[in-house]
């Protein structure tokens, strides 16, 4: 989940990830579809005229991460395209880019951010090119390449998936030590994390330790597959059994004496942060927070990971469709050259040291990025990162491109209720009310 976190889970806009129709003719495994050659006529010689390109990093990585995973590989295959990284700033967005003239020429982006792009007209059906360019989509996990065909609406090709989001569940192996308890297992539903963490969750001395953590009403929701806003219809949508669920599951969490956080922002941002750096959390249910333990193991916190708990009649699921995208804009004079910068990113030679290194979930159908992820990471040696891989992504539905303000309306219902014990279906049905008429006033902009 852009994760905003690191995912980090960041704003989100419109995403529309399987419609009902194609996940019923494909799912997680197969392979995307393959585009038609072309044909020698249509072939076109390579231009190796040196070409700066510029790529807005809507979801961003670290330098080092920029210049192993792009510029060395690219300067290795094609030496005469440099890519110049525009990093989001306060005052420097995609807007202000587009509104200056300083149009990109490639964007990573978060799917649920897509409706930004869409709505600033930089998108465009990448098919033809990919076609012209004898590019292999069937490389790609299919769900992942019609989730982004999904976005359109009509079927386009918006971006090349490069890097997919999933949960898991972390665990402080020292503080299961401290208290005699055994470790969290694959296969548990969201009641066994719960009643685990009755065994660890306590105040010790002037340490208080917290038993489980599961984030935010967010990540509860996502292996629902279910949004505060019906993007179909640009109403609220939260009068509803899923989001009762979510509620509900979450008041079971915090009823155990020592669950609930100290401060009540807590409830709903910062939790992938507290759980290596203040080392009293004994269990977190969030996305891929791999990157930020490296310093806590090097400090000598002893942590591992399990599958990430599911809801009852729901097995093996961890969350929905969750991916960042590389897409070429519709302004670009190198479109060409453009498309060569992702064949590199997305290769099975970057996308493996990636899998290696960074660690990142690829979308290709390599069973090699699975079996080496995180392989080339000292302080991953000995974990359990294949119980990740255990639940699969559920279908997202379509998101609003109002997403993000709805989810600050519902946080505030759902803090009252778990702190103030307001009545669930009257937190819900205040937040049903604030969502349209937050609504009503966008529509009227």
């Amino acid at each position: 989940m852009k994760r905003k976190m690191n995912m980090k889970v960041k704003t989100q806009m419109w995403l529309c990830v399987l419609l009902p129709a194609v996940a019923a003719l494909t799912g997680c495994g197969a392979p995307a579809e393959t585009p038609q050659p072309a044909s020698e006529a249509e072939a076109v010689k390579e231009d190796t005229t040196p070409v700066t390109l510029k790529l807005y990093a809507g979801q961003n990585l670290t330098d080092e991460n920029w210049n192993k995973l792009l510029h060395e590989p690219l300067k290795q295959k094609y030496p005469y395209i440099t890519v110049e990284i525009v990093k989001p700033t306060a005052e420097m967005r995609i807007e202000q880019l587009v509104s200056t003239g300083n149009v990109p020429d490639l964007y990573t982006t978060f799917q649920g951010d897509i409706g930004n792009y869409i709505q600033l007209d930089l998108t465009e059906d990448m098919t033809p090119l990919v076609t012209k360019q004898k590019y292999d989509l069937s490389r790609f996990d299919r769900i992942y390449v019609d989730a982004i065909r999904a976005v359109s609406g009509n079927g386009g090709l918006y971006g090349i998936p490069y890097s997919v989001q999933f949960n898991a569940l972390f665990y402080n192996k020292d503080i299961f030590d401290k208290f005699g308890a055994g470790y969290p297992q694959d296969g548990m539903t969201w009641e066994d994390a719960i009643e685990l963490s009755r065994k660890v969750a306590r105040t010790d001395g002037t340490i208080r330790y917290y038993g489980l953590d599961p984030e935010s009403p967010t990540r509860l929701s996502f292996p629902l597959s279910i949004v505060p806003v019906d993007a179909a219809s640009n109403r609220a949508n939260v009068l509803t059994d899923g989001w009762r669920t979510v509620f509900e599951t979450a008041k079971r969490v915090y009823e155990v004496q020592g669950n609930i956080p100290a401060k009540p922002a807590e409830l709903t941002s910062g939790a992938p942060l507290r759980f290596p750096n203040n080392k009293n959390v004994a269990m977190l249910a969030t996305i891929n927070i791999f990157e930020l333990m490296k310093k806590p193991t090097e400090a000598g916190m002893n942590w591992d990971v399990a599958q990430y708990p599911s809801y009852k009649g729901s097995p093996n699921t961890y969350g929905m469709v969750d991916l960042h995208m590389i897409g070429v804009t519709k302004t670009s004079k190198h479109k060409e050259a453009a498309l060569k910068v992702i064949e590199v990113f997305a290769s099975d030679e970057v996308q493996l040291l990636a899998a290696q290194t960074r660690p990142s979930l690829s979308p290709l159908v390599n069973p090699a990025m699975k079996e080496q992820f995180g392989a080339g990471l000292d302080y991953m040696k000995g974990k359990r990162q294949q119980s990740i891989f255990k639940s699969k992504p559920v279908p997202a539905p379509l998101f609003s491109p109002y997403d993000g303000k709805a989810r600050a309306i519902l946080n505030a219902q759902y803090i009252d209720f778990i702190v103030n014990n307001k009545d669930m279906n009257t937190a819900l049905r205040m937040a049903q009310e604030e969502i349209d008429k937050m609504l009503q006033a966008e529509a009227q902009k």
